[in-house]
């Protein structure tokens, strides 16, 4: 069965949103956003007038760099964040990054580790893409989210790039367009743009497709500037950006060119609800 996908914007990943949170939080969150729809409008100003995009450097070479081999480079990655949720701890969260198979290819994963409440009230979600990059950019080849003990909030995608296609665990395939990314995979998609276009004097909006259990979203970025960021891993000198698709769905993200361009600081917040942040612990 093939059926088309409806584009919904502001609709929010499973567990990374984002770019992006991977918060134990997040099979809530992404209930109140599945109930948008597409009547949303899309908010495109974010920048602050003291804040100016700047040159940066990083291990990720940039896609528009020197060859096709640096733009399809992704550095291994082992960080932890530490996750609160309206400034109270809910828990850890370990994300790495290692090389497949050979030809650009990455297995991607995330662990949550969600303190005593958040655990009995939301369970441990994890996830993991395995993914390759081509000529700069993601394409996804297989997702998992695993909620233990709950199968409604637990699924699984397969891309079939020759077709176009993504089909999930209950054998329901779907169109998808050329360039949609899984919700985790998203990511890395995001870190590849911003390694392109961190040097731009005027970076362009970054535009992304993301599907997952139900919807395709659309999602737009923008950089906004230059800041300091504390964390319990160290200061870090970082580059802002924001999502501004939706004027009802906040998220405000700080990428450090030291850790290429992997996110140090996270924030997100749907409609008046407790802000969820993420900081880089190690």
């Amino acid at each position: 069965m093939n059926k088309h996908m409806t584009i919904k914007p502001g609709a929010l990943p499973a567990v990374a949103a984002l770019l992006m949170s991977l918060c134990a939080l997040q099979p809530v969150l992404a209930q109140t956003a599945s109930s948008v729809t597409a009547t949303d409008t899309a908010s495109s100003s974010a920048a602050t007038a003291t804040s100016t995009v700047g040159p940066a450097s990083g291990a990720v070479e940039a896609a528009t760099g020197n060859s096709a081999r640096a733009a399809d480079a992704l550095p291994p990655i082992e960080v932890r964040y530490a996750v609160s949720w309206g400034g109270l701890g809910v828990g850890k969260i370990d994300v790495a990054l290692k090389p497949d198979v050979p030809g650009g290819c990455y297995a991607y994963t995330a662990i949550s580790h969600p303190t005593a409440l958040a655990r009995s009230l939301y369970g441990a979600p994890n996830e993991s893409s395995q993914f390759c990059v081509k000529d700069g950019r993601v394409r996804s080849k297989h997702f998992n989210s695993l909620l233990p003990g709950d199968e409604k909030q637990s699924y699984s995608l397969n891309f079939d790039w020759d077709k176009h296609t993504a089909t999930d665990e209950n054998g329901l395939t779907r169109s998808i367009p050329p360039d949609a990314v899984d919700s985790f995979a998203l990511q890395q998609a995001v870190r590849l743009w911003v390694s392109a276009h961190a040097k731009d004097a005027q970076p362009p909006v970054a535009e992304f497709d993301m599907v997952d259990r139900k919807n395709l979203t659309h999602y737009q970025f923008k950089l906004v500037g230059h800041e300091s960021v504390e964390t319990p891993a160290g200061t870090f000198d970082a580059l802002k950006m924001e999502r501004i698709d939706n004027p009802n769905k906040e998220g405000h993200f700080w990428l450090a060119a030291e850790r290429d361009y992997m996110p140090v600081k996270i924030e997100t917040r749907s409609g008046n609800k407790p802000a969820v942040t993420m900081l880089l612990s190690k």
